[in-house]
């Protein structure tokens, strides 16, 4: 009864559209156009991932009361200064510190903390007692040398320095200038090979700064200012940071700047996402022509289906503006999945049309003929690949379930318009009875193809059963990745910075955090978990006090008494032109070079002929290349200086540090307006591994359940994308079978049709696992998609098989298999260039997609009609 309905009703439709088809086309062109404007004017873009999961899970509630208390640490940019010597590292950072101050307006706040009081003046205080006294015995073996070179910074003080030094020794006075000469001969060859250095003097100072890594690093926390309706709100702070950084010219100072932090990334990301999806929707268009052009072998036709899919686009575009108001990174591919899928009805509906008129019918039963008789299949595929998108909506993983409500009602946007727009142009712009040829007879080699799964059904039906087998093993070890920085692209400068943070402990944004209620739950919570073996250390408030302070005051009085209230000339001497900095070296040079030291010590050696290296090249350059080298040579070998005495001579006036005097900037990171004291939890292991990120979570929440922070993060949301994956893969086959059932009116036919999509599902599981592509927060989406997706050409061979089957009885030789080998190789064609994304999570989603919607073609095309065969054509 419910049939008879609906097939009436579609009746009295399909003659509608047959007597108002202009008016129908103009006013699909007038909608078309406005729906294209008003999608660019009002579609937003929110690249904040955290939103990307439901506020009301568990671990979301703590991480946005962590937010509450702390915002100074959300939608932040790191700036990080690398170099190879510390003082390079730090003189960079302040100078970039100094000139953001000057530009505050483009920030909320910048935080550098060696600017603060405390890490300047008291920074000796935080020291050991043993590495104080360690310090002060170094000063006081170069002191005297120090006080000589203050008297003169110049190449003229640095060679009377050394050279002091080295008759010293020479008169039998232990002293060890090794280290020095070293230094300096890094500088000596940096000059000759043209390379930027400058002369580390903190590790002269502090010679166990040398001892540690390679590449040193300085921190600068900023907070942007956003521009809420901008698509890249802190782009405007980003280039404002570059654009210093490449002005003061960092980069001859031989330290670099990197950014990143959750700002940089999401910017980066976006970025790759949307050049990914601008270039997969070009390809995907330019593919798809080609494909229909190919497979359907009717420009006036394939110009049609264009047309129908960039009207069913826009629409659905309009609809996610009106609905949601925002794309996601996830959502903003339903564009490409809109081409891929969208596409297939208009390729059923034309191939079906073409077949018509080339049988000699005219072209109104020809459009009434293709309504009618394809209708019913494009309804109920519709419902069931809707089903595949819809049945993510219900879980917490608003990401993909924004995605699966804009693609959802985008497969009945798109029915609306094949039966709609695409009959009103085929009734205005016919094609001609005969105008292309008839359907030539198969030759006997693709005859004998096209039967293969009839003929041989049995074998077709154990290959398969083998192939279910084998695949389910290998399915149980599909692996997760929880790393969000998995996802991005890994030529991205923010992502590769943050994974060279995160291996080393000491630098690692990946860290617990507990906000803790009070004082006492802080320090009960820290004694818990402090000496958890996947724990490295636990910060809080205090520790910013040091210990031990009245004896480290007394040692630094001492150092403070030594170089008597310390070095009173900070300056740089600029008095030498190029020809007394010559005449200087010449002087050296010709002094030391043949004597006993120089003979019996390889680095002073080394030292010296890398000095005679550098004076050949004077002698041989030209006037103007010689003051060139002369000023590089004085600032690589002193620039450095005046930062560190300034430094030093701060750092002398060291006071007693309490809670009460900790800058007010530092204590609100670390301590709530409401008396809340956060705990920072720094990991033992490198948590880039996922193995080690899920041993410090769960580790850490048997200790304390509140522990929240970017791993915490990491892992629930995984397992909470997990979960919805279960839950939208459940629902996706429960409803599928369900429509299946109630739709067909075989049952039996709804059994195989589901047989053949699992067959799909699970060896695209099982292929997964062989290629190595784990699911990710971006790919989950596949496999329960691709049971909405895989039904739809199955519905349309079963159609087929069963309303309208060709003399010959091979349903592979007709119209609808053509349609859906065509549509198939369109979709793999849109949706495969995903592949190509520079986004890592986008090009994993292309991949398995291709690779689930090529197995669908297979269960199609080979698995259902072996299922189909009858007993009696059994091989």
């Amino acid at each position: 009864m419910l049939k008879k309905i609906g097939l009436k009703l579609l009746t009295n439709y399909i003659m509608l559209v047959e007597r108002l088809r202009f008016p129908i086309v103009v006013l699909f062109l007038i909608s078309s156009i406005g729906a294209g404007l008003y999608t660019v004017n009002n579609l937003g873009m929110n690249t904040d991932t955290r939103e990307m999961l439901s506020p009301e899970l568990p671990w979301r509630q703590l991480d946005l009361n962590y937010e509450k208390h702390f915002p100074q640490f959300l939608d932040t940019i790191l700036v990080v200064t690398e170099a190879t010597t510390p003082d390079q590292a730090s003189d960079a950072a302040t100078l970039l510190n100094r000139k953001f101050q000057e530009q505050s307006e483009w920030f909320e706040n910048i935080y550098y903390p060696r600017a603060l009081p405390i890490f300047r003046e008291d920074a000796l205080l935080f020291l050991s007692t043993d590495k104080l006294y360690e310090l002060s015995d170094n000063l006081a073996k170069i002191q005297p040398f120090l006080t000589r070179l203050t008297d003169d910074m110049s190449i003229r003080g640095l060679f009377n320095m050394i050279s002091d030094a080295m008759d010293a020794i020479e008169d039998g006075e232990d002293f060890d200038i090794v280290p020095l000469i070293q230094e300096l001969n890094k500088g000596a060859a940096s000059i000759i090979n043209n390379t930027p250095y400058r002369v580390s003097w903190q590790n002269l100072i502090d010679a166990e700064t040398s001892a540690g890594d390679s590449i040193y690093r300085d921190f600068i926390i900023l907070q942007p200012v956003l521009d809420p309706d901008a698509m890249l709100p802190a782009d405007r702070a980003i280039e404002i940071i570059r654009d210093i950084a490449v002005s003061e010219d960092i980069t001859s100072t031989g330290a670099t700047v990197r950014l990143t932090g959750s700002e940089v990334l999401a910017q980066e990301e976006l970025l790759s996402v949307s050049r990914g999806t601008e270039l997969a929707i070009i390809l995907s268009l330019c593919l798809v022509t080609i494909i229909m052009l190919t497979g359907i072998r009717s420009v006036r036709l394939v110009s049609y289906t264009l047309i129908t899919l960039v009207t069913g686009l826009l629409f659905t575009a309009a609809f996610a503006t009106f609905a949601i108001g925002e794309l996601n990174l996830i959502s903003v591919a339903f564009a490409v999945l809109y081409i891929g899928l969208g596409i297939d009805f208009a390729i059923h509906y034309t191939l079906r049309y073409r077949e018509l008129i080339n049988q000699g019918n005219a072209n109104h039963m020809a459009i009434e003929e293709s309504s009618r008789n394809l209708g019913q299949s494009l309804i109920i595929c519709t419902i069931t690949t809707s089903v595949g998108f819809f049945a993510f909506v219900p879980t917490d993983y608003q990401g993909v379930a924004e995605l699966g409500l804009i693609s959802g009602v985008g497969m009945f946007i798109s029915l609306f318009v094949t039966l709609t727009l695409l009959p009103a142009i085929l009734g205005l712009f016919p094609l001609k009875a005969n105008a292309t040829p008839t359907r030539k007879p198969i030759n006997s080699f693709g005859l004998a193809i096209s039967n293969f799964p009839v003929s041989h059904n049995g074998m077709i039906k154990i290959i398969t059963l083998i192939c279910v087998i084998t695949g389910g093993i290998a399915f149980t070890k599909i692996r997760f990745d929880h790393n969000i920085l998995n996802l991005q692209d890994p030529n991205n400068e923010s992502v590769q910075t943050y994974v060279d943070l995160l291996k080393d402990s000491e630098t690692s944004p990946w860290n617990g955090v507990i906000v803790t209620d009070n004082r006492d739950d802080a320090i009960n919570t820290r004694e818990k978990i402090r000496n958890s073996p996947v724990v490295d250390s636990v910060i809080w408030l205090e520790d910013f006090v040091p210990d031990d302070q009245d004896e480290k005051l007394f040692i630094i009085d001492e150092m403070n008494l030594l170089v008597a209230g310390g070095f009173t000339n900070t300056q740089l001497s600029q008095e030498l032109n190029s020809n007394d900095k010559l005449a200087i070296l010449s002087d050296f040079i010709n002094t030391h070079t043949a004597s006993t030291l120089v003979q019996n010590s390889p680095e002073i050696a080394t030292f010296m002929t890398n000095l005679g290296r550098f004076h050949e090249q004077l002698q041989s350059a030209s006037q103007q290349q010689r003051d060139i080298k002369l000023n590089k040579f004085s600032i690589t070998m002193l620039a450095s200086l005046p930062g560190r005495l300034e430094q030093l001579n701060a750092s002398l006036n060291a006071d007693y540090v309490s809670l009460e005097s900790l800058p007010d900037e530092m204590t609100a990171r670390w301590l709530s307006p409401h008396g809340n004291y956060l705990l920072n939890i720094t990991p033992a292991e490198d948590l880039n591994e996922s193995a080690a990120m899920r041993d410090f979570v769960e580790e850490l929440y048997d200790l304390d359940s509140r522990l929240t922070g970017p791993p915490v993060i990491n892992i629930e949301a995984g397992d909470a994308v997990i979960s919805a994956f279960k839950q939208a893969l459940t629902y996706a086959i429960i409803a599928i079978a369900g429509i299946l059932l109630i739709l067909l009116p075989r049952k039996i036919d709804a059994i195989l049709c589901m047989a053949a999509l699992m067959f799909a599902v699970i060896v695209t599981g099982g292929i997964s696992v062989l290629f190595d592509i784990p699911l990710n927060f971006a790919n989950i989406i596949a496999l329960p998609l691709l049971l909405g997706i895989g039904v739809d050409s199955a519905i349309h061979i079963l159609h087929r098989f069963r309303t309208a089957l060709p003399d010959d009885k091979n349903v592979l030789a007709t119209s609808s298999a053509r349609a859906v080998i065509v549509s198939t190789f369109t979709t793999m064609g849109s949706i495969g260039n995903l592949a190509f994304s520079p986004h890592t999570g986008t090009a994993s989603m292309g991949k398995l997609l291709t690779i689930g919607i090529g197995m669908t073609l297979v269960a199609t095309l080979v698995v259902l009609p072996g299922l189909l065969a009858e007993k009696n054509n059994q091989a």
